[in-house]
């Protein structure tokens, strides 16, 4: 389906964005820098966010000439309650200090679910920080609504230590069928997984970020992991950057967090320094990892229900490592 036509104000234009656009987006947001929790969104190519989904689009505002704002989009097919639904992830929302507080963070994520919504998206989504109180007052404004809340940790891997009892192997989750249907099969009701979630989100290196998952086994307990190293596709030098990503962990037993621990430990010793882990909120497992982080980043995921979707049930919400 075509883009629908550029909107306009009287102050400002909407339109999609172009490669010329390039730099002007990259002043826009920001030069983050390669370092703890920035790490998270920072890139020195700024399509290379969206280039991660099948479809999306960047949305810029424009006045006189100068971009002012911009809003990035993409379609994710999902599973909500189990059945499948298409949603919208809408992130990177961006407006110059000059044309804050008037208005066009708002015209803007009006413009986006209007877009998502002629593409025929149900839900639009995205993540806010908690503390972010004033995008929370304007997304709930907007008929937004928080569902689920994540902790995105940065672990420094230099706070563990090898542990000799814990067993580490190397696993691709593609390769394993026995792995593949006993992990997926645990996150197939989770809200918002995406619906193709083995060839979105476990394609390994080099037609992928998929860098495998490491599972581990030690006295009382196991843990798993999958890994996700998209540095290069950012722009950022892996050399310089030690930082890669974590998703799909899961702690089982009174021993999980050691056997984790272990996994971490033997990431650090291959010359990572970081691992940046979300994780659903959990006052357990914040406790038991704190210590061993630089930096906590808290986010609401929040949601917008289009053309008369249902609510989201409530349950478990899946947390999409390319966001």
């Amino acid at each position: 389906m075509s883009s629908p036509p550029a909107l306009q104000t009287a102050v400002v234009s909407l339109r999609t964005a172009t490669p010329a656009d390039h730099d002007a987006l990259q002043a826009l947001d920001g030069s983050a820098p390669d370092a703890g929790a920035a790490l998270i969104q920072a890139r020195r190519d700024f399509f290379s966010r969206t280039a991660a989904y099948g479809r999306s689009r960047i949305l810029v505002a424009e006045q006189g000439g100068r971009l002012v704002g911009v809003l990035c989009l993409a379609l994710t097919p999902v599973r909500v309650g189990g059945r499948p639904r298409s949603a919208g992830y809408m992130f990177n929302i961006r407006v110059d200090r000059s044309h804050q507080t008037r208005g066009l963070g708002s015209l803007m994520m009006k413009a986006g679910a209007a877009w998502l919504e002629s593409e025929g998206c149900q839900y639009a989504t995205g993540l806010i920080g908690v503390s972010n109180e004033t995008s929370m007052k304007m997304v709930t404004s907007l008929g937004w609504e928080a569902v689920a809340r994540f902790d995105y940790l940065v672990l420094d891997l230099g706070r563990f230590g090898p542990d000799a009892e814990v067993k580490i192997r190397k696993v691709d989750a593609l390769g394993d069928p026995a792995h593949a249907a006993w992990r997926f099969g645990e996150v197939f009701l989770h809200h918002f997984v995406p619906r193709y979630l083995v060839s979105e989100l476990f394609q390994p290196y080099p037609r992928g970020p998929y860098m495998g998952s490491l599972t581990a086994f030690g006295p009382g307990g196991s843990a798993w992991l999958s890994l996700w190293d998209d540095r290069a596709r950012r722009g950022l030098d892996p050399d310089r950057v030690r930082a890669v990503k974590a998703y799909d962990v899961t702690l089982k037993g009174a021993g999980g967090f050691r056997a984790f621990s272990g996994i971490a430990a033997t990431l650090g010793q291959a010359g990572l320094d970081q691992l940046l882990m979300p994780l659903p909120h959990d006052a357990t497992a914040r406790t038991l990892l704190e210590r061993y982080a630089t930096e906590v980043v808290e986010f609401n995921f929040v949601v917008k229900r289009l053309s008369g979707a249902d609510p989201v049930p409530s349950g478990p919400v899946y947390f999409d490592i390319r966001h």
